[in-house]
């Protein structure tokens, strides 16, 4: 459907073609007429017009004054002027603005009609060359997309060299990070493994597009992000601070803040894939920004990571520098809660401590040493308050205080369930 306005201030020419054009039947056309360059304005505030035909010569605002209204408005509505011979000079300058014909008002309808006609046929046209552009453009994005994800995986794999270099051949490719800024790296794996059928490589392709989606959305307020397969079983995230509005380098504070509002929107995207594809997801990410050079290592150490804290239901051989980290991460994790019983532990904290996202710290604790966090905590007090009160020179509102209890009451209540004794009974019976 093509839509035609027919502009004349005489109302006999605009009148008598409009009748002409909406009583042909070769064109699928909307026609409408007006009497001035002011009612045609009007009308084009409305609505989209693909073909204008109009008189040249009118009072007030006339055709040149249109067709600059025009393609300011609507740059790819072609216009035909209606002209006499004295205004030919007139017509030729108006063609140099492109896309306009001019037609003598003594050839008559049957000339109008062709120029129509031939004006229809180069829209087509343009249509046809548009959408040839439009299917190659996105022809060349899907290989764009298909090469960036190839050399990010070989990068991350260790096949291929990492650095500013590729990290430049990347950005030609689409990728929105900055090839000489540090970025953060985050790898992801399903909880449980698909089935190894058609299936079930359905359901996961299905998923980590879910996944890849919904990190997009959490991200994209302060992050830019690109993710991708790392090895078979694994998706990778490399993250970057998206440009300050004043394009100042990102300081160490805010560094610190998006390294938090990372890991915290990473536990998000679990609840969300959890709720939206039924399934559970684990994170590793890392402590601090890294430079390009050295993401297949942080990729290798990631994925190592996981296999910390998932066990999958499987045995799994670990290497004395695993068993070492490990023991590392509790040891600081017990360290730090053996140093501050004073205050209200918090689990969020601990993790912060290790750069583990809260939940991960619970479980993996748990795993290495077969006691909750609080179980842990709750132990050492406990271990501590006897301690203490073995000293007969500690007051018990003091041991309260320094054990965190905010109260001797509170102290008194959690000693006396734990041990069935009250701190003063347990002094006097064991303490003597």
């Amino acid at each position: 459907m093509y839509t035609l306005l027919i502009v004349d201030d005489e109302p006999i020419i605009a009148d008598g073609l409009y009748e002409e054009f909406k009583e042909c039947g070769e064109w699928e056309m909307d026609v409408h007429r007006v009497y001035s360059g002011k009612g045609a304005l009007e009308l084009l505030g409305r609505m989209k017009v693909d073909i204008i035909i109009s008189d040249i010569r009118m009072p007030g605002l006339d055709g040149i004054g249109l067709l600059h209204h025009v393609k300011s408005s609507w740059p790819s509505c072609r216009v035909i002027f209606l002209t006499g011979y004295k205004e030919f000079d007139y017509a030729h300058r108006a063609m140099e603005h492109g896309a306009v014909r001019y037609i003598l008002k003594t050839e008559g309808y049957g000339k109008v009609m062709e120029a129509v006609g031939q004006t229809i046929a180069e829209i087509e046209r343009s249509l046809r060359a548009e959408a040839l552009i439009a299917e190659a453009e996105e022809r060349l994005q899907a290989w764009n997309e298909m090469m960036l994800q190839d050399m990010l995986a070989a990068a991350l794999c260790g096949e291929m060299e990492a650095g500013p270099d590729i990290a430049e051949e990347l950005m030609r490719l689409g990728m929105p990070l900055h090839p000489f800024k540090p970025i953060w790296m985050a790898v992801c794996r399903f909880d449980a493994p698909f089935p190894p059928v058609p299936s079930g490589y359905r359901a996961r392709k299905a998923a980590v597009e879910t996944i890849r989606l919904i990190a997009e959305r959490y991200f994209s307020p302060l992050v830019e992000s690109v993710m991708t397969a790392s090895g078979s079983h694994l998706m990778a995230w490399l993250l970057q601070a998206k440009n300050t509005s004043n394009g100042s380098e990102v300081s160490d504070h805010r560094e610190e803040q998006i390294g938090l509002f990372i890991r915290e929107t990473l536990e998000t995207i679990q609840r969300a894939a959890k709720e939206t594809i039924g399934r559970t997801v684990s994170f590793a990410v890392s402590t601090e920004t890294i430079e390009w050079e050295r993401i297949a290592e942080a990729n290798q150490s990631l994925a190592l990571l996981l296999d910390y804290r998932l066990g999958a239901g499987t045995e799994m051989l670990r290497t004395d520098k695993q068993e070492a980290r490990s023991q590392d991460i509790v040891t600081k994790v017990k360290v730090y809660i053996d140093a501050h019983l004073h205050e209200d532990i918090s689990l969020v904290r601990l993790a912060d401590l290790v750069h583990f996202n809260p939940t991960y710290l619970s479980r993996f604790f748990k795993q290495q040493t077969g006691l909750n966090l609080s179980e842990f905590i709750q132990t050492v007090r406990l271990d501590r308050a006897k301690q203490l009160l073995a000293d007969s020179e500690n007051r018990i509102n003091d041991i309260a205080a320094t054990l965190g209890y905010g109260s001797a009451s509170n102290f008194a209540r959690s000693f006396k369930k734990l041990t069935g004794l009250a701190p003063q009974e347990y002094r006097d019976a064991f303490c003597r």
